[in-house]
């Protein structure tokens, strides 16, 4: 079986991050392939030691990659014929129900499968007999019952660190971390300063406590630390927020460089990092976490919403140490406490495993739904990357954002227009966010990227017409 090199090599450059390790990148690729039925059922993949030779990689890089296949299901070794693609490789995985609005809604970050439901109908029948169920009816302290901030450590230790529990404070959520540290140490008038494409519930959180967004580059690296000592050269920055793991809605993963280029800049202008880390578990190897290099002025945010399902509504967020409970002060404020209930499902899932065998459920649907993508989307540019629930589709001339969302909208498939990441007027490139994980199958998946995929093949069109 001949791999065409020439032809993949420019597929995964468009949907496949550089820094992704050798073997990911051609694991991506030839699950493309089987998607797509250019690998057909029962056929072999080339010899390990011969793709090797064809590629100019260790034979451990193909080793590992086919190993990827098989972990998925997709193919499966044998000591006579070597490793053979099965034959449910190419069938579609349902995962709930087709909606019933007639829109296949691409606009929503929710998990791709629902292992979460079963999992939870299994445990919520045993979970009086946890001995910490007694306490599901009292008020538990504002930072978190011990029991819950020591499994968060757990689950944050994905991220490629261990904070002491005693810095940890648990929210309901992402967006409730956010809105911790934002009234812990914002005032009306501060500037925060952010990618100029920035996670909508930042801004509003500015329009609530009446701060100031400023707005930077990013570039393939991440967020410009340049354009952010130059703010900082010529405002009072009180703090700077980034997602540096699968940035929303770019999907650029900062490199470890800038990470401690933007730590730099901090340090020499007393800036607090607040660290949006909610896809970092979904990563495996990764940069380091830019709490690990700046603790002292770094809030951390990581949660559960992203890997398991919004609908458990726990987050983690790690403070500088000394200041968990001057933080927790807005937990008890919006909220009190966290649900009881959910942090002792959440607590129980990652102390037995269930956490991280649903985490692993999701990242191999997201990787057959990415190599379907990328099939699909072939010639055309995006980010994306094989973890991520979302990719990023650059329009070309002359369509804009909204008129393609409406136009998309039109023929039945929601997506999000850059617009709605704009942290200010600033000009912003014309693309779309694309969750893949939203559509209901992969049947359903690829319909929407058909439709997406013509529409791109077209031109902006009136939608309203004017007496």
């Amino acid at each position: 079986m001949a791999i065409d090199k020439e032809n993949t090599k420019e597929k995964t450059t468009q949907r496949l991050p550089q820094r992704l390790p050798a073997y990911l990148q051609l694991a991506a690729e030839l699950e493309a392939k089987i998607r797509a039925g250019e690998l057909t059922p029962g056929s072999q993949l080339p010899p390990q030691r011969d793709l090797a030779r064809e590629r100019s990689v260790n034979v451990s890089t193909v080793t590992r990659a086919y190993r990827e296949l098989q972990n998925l299901n997709l193919v499966v070794g044998s000591t006579r014929r070597g490793t053979i693609v099965r034959a449910e490789a190419a069938m579609p995985r349902v995962d709930r129900a087709t909606k019933s609005t007639g829109i296949i809604d691409l606009t929503v970050n929710r998990p791709a499968v629902d292992d979460f439901q079963q999992r939870l109908a299994e445990t919520l029948p045993h979970l009086a007999e946890d001995p910490r169920f007694a306490q599901m009816q009292e008020y538990q302290p504002p930072e978190g019952p011990a029991w819950a901030r020591e499994a968060g450590r757990q689950w944050i230790s994905l991220n490629g660190f261990t904070p002491a529990a005693a810095d940890i404070v648990v929210t309901s959520g992402a967006q409730h971390a956010l809105l911790a540290v934002v009234s812990s140490i914002i005032e009306p008038g501060d500037v925060i300063v952010s990618d100029r494409l920035t996670y909508y519930g930042l801004k509003a959180l500015a329009a609530m406590f009446r701060f100031r967004i400023v707005g930077v580059g990013t570039d393939e690296e991440g967020l410009s630390a340049s354009e952010l000592e130059a703010v900082c050269g010529r405002e009072t920055v009180r703090a700077v927020f980034t997602t540096p793991s699968m940035h929303n809605p770019s999907v650029v993963t900062m490199s470890e460089r800038r990470r401690r280029e933007l730590v730099e800049v901090c340090e020499r202008h007393d800036v607090v990092i607040i660290e949006d880390d909610v896809y970092g578990p979904m990563l495996g190897d990764r940069a380091p976490a830019l709490f690990t290099l700046a603790p002292h002025r770094t809030y951390h945010i990581s949660a559960l919403s992203k890997a398991l399902a919004p609908g458990l509504r726990v987050g983690y967020l790690t403070c500088p140490p000394g200041l968990a409970l001057v933080t927790a002060e807005a937990i008890r404020t919006t909220s009190w406490m966290p649900s009881p209930v959910s942090l002792l499902v959440a607590t129980r899932w990652l102390e037995d495993g269930t956490a991280k065998s649903i985490l692993k459920a999701q990242l191999a649907e997201l990787r057959a739904r990415n190599a379907l993508a990328a099939t699909l989307l072939t010639g055309h540019s995006f980010g994306a990357d094989p973890r991520c629930m979302f990719l990023w589709l650059r329009l070309p001339a002359p369509w804009r954002s909204e008129d393609f969302t409406a136009t998309l909208s039109a023929h039945g498939v929601a997506v999000m227009p850059a617009s709605a990441f704009a942290c200010d007027r600033q000009p912003v490139e014309h693309a779309v966010r694309i969750n893949i994980a939203c559509a209901a199958s992969r049947d359903e998946l690829a319909s929407a990227l058909r439709i997406v995929v013509s529409t791109l093949a077209d031109r902006p069109r009136a939608l309203i017409g004017h007496a």
